[in-house]
Parts: structure tokens; C-alpha cells; sequence
């Protein structure tokens, strides 16, 4: 093909290459928009339920977005029954959360409230002291779903034998047989001024950020422009003028 004074003759192995490499690079672009207007809504969804006034908690379940949404519940803790969820830290530090059933005043319905962050004992074989209180509750907490992914078997440390036990990660099914209770499936977060939790210092683990993919997704169009010039200029050639 001749343009003006430049000659394009495209060499196979060069468009076999280009034709490979740039449908991707341009899908992976839009992969990431489409990712980053994913995330955006979880964003949007969790400022905007935390604008919210709290509801009772067996209102928030009656409806269909439960996620991040602040309720207030009253209840029971089940003090001799309670879980360390492993490897969590704060500030650098290890430590766990702990995991409390509430069984709910006035129903038969037991829900798991994590009270916050607690260091480690002197070793793990040391579980450290969890105070709280034999009365009834008014806890002030927000909703959250654990993700899918996770949802699954967690391990319990079975060299501890007596409660509290350490679990590494939440699956309501083992956990109910533990406990010999059904739990609803999610975590109530205690907010900050319950005077029965710990430390709590919640906030909302998005991985990646929206403007993250946005900007992956600027650099895998441009390397996909960058490749079509590469692709344009290689095949191309200046004509000569000599006849």
C-alpha cells in the first residue's frame, strides 16, 4: 500500500504478533473500566448506607441491601462460647477479633458481633482475657456480609480444647455445629463506643481502589497504541526517488 512519498507492506510474523497482542491489551483495558466502575458502586453503596439512620435489626434483614448497613439489636452474649479469629492485625501488631454470639432478645436467632481487635497472649498456647457482660445488650453495630470467596471451612485449633477457640477464617455451617445454634449469615461490626468491644477500627477493604484501574486500564490502552505504532512504523518505508 502506497501513502504519498511512504510505502506499507505488512510482514507476517509481525501481524501475527500485533493481531495477538493488541485485541488483548484492549480487552485487559476494559476489563479494568469494568472493574473500576465495580468497585466504585461497593464505594458508593458503603457511604451511602452509612449515611443512614440505624434501623432495628430485624427491619434491616426484612429488606434487600443488608450490606455495611448500621443497626441497633438487643440481646444476650454468650460469654462461655467464643471465637478468636486468627491473624488479624493492628498497627503492625498480631492479635485477633473477637467473635461473640448474640442470641437476640424476644427470638431464637443468634448472630455472630465481632467486638474488635485484642493483641496476643505471652504465646498462643496463652489466650488472652475476654471480658464482657452476662446482661442484656443494646449493640449498636453495622452489618457486613463476608465475601464468597471466603466463605468457606474454617480451621479450628484443635489442640485448644476449651473456649475461647481460634478459628483462621468464618463458615457459618461448622461453626453452627460448634455452637449447636443456627447464626445468621454475616458479622455484625460493634461500633466504636460500645463499651463492652475492643479496639475498632473498621474500614471498608475495597483490594485494588477504583482510581487503581482506572489507571491499569489507561496503561494497557497505551501500550496498545504504543504496539500499533510499532506495528505501522516497522512496515513501513520511505520510497526512493532514484529511478
Amino acid at each position: 500500500m502506497r501513502l504519498g512519498a511512504f510505502e506499507f507492506r505488512p510482514g507476517l510474523w509481525p501481524t501475527l504478533v500485533t493481531l495477538l497482542l493488541l485485541p488483548a491489551m484492549t480487552g485487559l483495558g476494559i476489563w479494568q473500566l469494568e472493574r473500576a466502575g465495580w468497585k466504585q458502586g461497593l464505594v458508593d453503596m458503603h457511604e451511602g448506607q452509612g449515611r443512614l439512620s440505624p434501623v432495628a435489626f430485624e427491619a434491616a434483614m426484612a429488606g434487600d441491601d443488608t450490606q455495611y448497613r448500621r443497626v441497633f439489636a438487643r440481646g444476650y452474649y454468650d460469654m462461655e462460647h467464643q471465637l478468636l479469629l486468627d491473624n488479624r492485625t493492628y498497627q503492625g501488631y498480631a492479635g485477633y477479633h473477637v467473635l461473640t454470639p448474640l442470641q437476640l432478645t424476644n427470638s431464637k436467632d443468634v448472630v455472630l458481633v465481632n467486638r474488635g481487635w485484642v493483641p496476643l497472649g505471652k504465646s498462643r498456647a496463652e489466650l488472652p482475657e475476654i471480658p464482657g457482660t452476662s446482661g442484656e445488650v443494646l449493640v449498636d453495630a453495622t452489618i457486613k456480609l463476608p465475601p464468597k470467596r471466603l466463605f468457606r471451612l474454617g480451621t479450628i485449633d484443635e489442640a485448644n480444647t476449651a473456649w475461647p477457640k481460634v478459628v483462621q477464617q468464618v463458615e457459618m455451617g461448622p461453626l453452627e455445629q460448634l455452637l449447636g445454634v443456627t447464626l445468621e449469615p454475616l458479622i455484625l461490626l460493634l461500633e466504636k463506643d460500645d463499651e463492652f468491644g475492643f479496639i475498632r477500627d473498621w474500614k471498608p477493604v475495597y483490594g485494588v481502589t477504583p482510581d487503581k484501574h482506572r489507571a491499569y486500564a489507561v496503561q494497557w490502552f497505551s501500550l496498545a497504541v504504543v504496539l500499533l505504532m510499532i506495528y505501522i512504523g516497522v512496515n513501513t518505508k520511505r520510497l526512493s526517488n532514484e529511478k
